[in-house]
């Protein structure tokens, strides 16, 4: 678990203790916001939590359909070698087979195969959780995608290539592009969810005066005008740690 999301869970934890430190406070514990009450500590809790497991929920399938579509791109360079050699032993130009193997050049881009560091971060604030680069990005899948589409269309029009084995042959492949799509449009869905989840949680957690954080913080101060900085009262409660983002 990265920093990022150890503090989104540690803040919605320590609600819960906040609150049952300041319920024990009762009936002094009356502030005149009703944000800051104790019943609306325990919603803002309870919403902590399904929005966290919402993200959770929400990027572990996004994650599922990462290595799906990963699974299904892995075996697409080898068909496309094996399409382009059948190719090449057909009674073909040497400019037609140029122009397969420019296109199949197109199709193999890099990946990137790194993590971005998070901008360094205001003390008493949480680092932004790091962009994950170690695959291809949607657009690398899209061109791919493009281009298998292009080498595919090619084959179409060249009556001389006429490959025996059933994966090579000019449906087989448009059967792999149409499944090929589907898996990348899967990650797509799955990423624009876990997005939406994710500015759900920061809703939740981190909006000004309404957020979890923001209540935790001012019921803290509470406690601090309404029983003083040395009372008993607020050294229970003035060690518990909330985090902004």
């Amino acid at each position: 678990m990265n920093s990022g999301k150890r503090s989104n869970q540690q803040n919605v934890d320590n609600m819960d203790l906040l609150t049952e430190k300041v319920t024990a406070f009762q009936p002094e514990y009356d502030p005149a916001e009703t944000r800051l009450s104790i019943s609306n500590q325990k919603q803002i809790k309870a919403r902590g939590d399904e929005v966290l497991l919402g993200v959770n929920t929400a990027e572990t399938a996004c994650n599922n359909s990462v290595s799906a579509r990963t699974d299904a791109f892995n075996t697409l360079d080898s068909l496309v070698t094996r399409a382009l050699n059948a190719l090449r032993i057909s009674d073909v130009s040497e400019q037609t087979i140029e122009q397969g193997a420019s296109i199949v050049r197109e199709m193999r881009n890099k990946r990137a195969s790194q993590i971005t560091p998070p901008a360094t971060v205001a003390e008493g604030t949480q680092p932004a959780e790091p962009v994950k680069t170690n695959k291809m990005h949607s657009g690398s899948y899209d061109t791919k995608i493009e281009n298998f589409r292009k080498f595919i269309m090619l084959l179409g029009t060249i009556a001389a290539y006429k490959p025996k084995e059933p994966d090579l042959i000019v449906d087989s492949l448009n059967a792999k592009l149409a499944s090929l799509i589907l898996v990348n449009s899967a990650v797509k869905t799955a990423d624009a969810r876990a997005n939406a989840a994710r500015t759900e949680r920061d809703a939740v957690l981190y909006a000004a005066k309404t957020g979890l954080v923001e209540i935790a913080f001012d019921s803290k101060l509470y406690v601090k005008s309404a029983y003083g900085s040395r009372s008993s009262q607020y050294k229970s409660i003035g060690g518990i740690l909330f985090t902004r983002k």
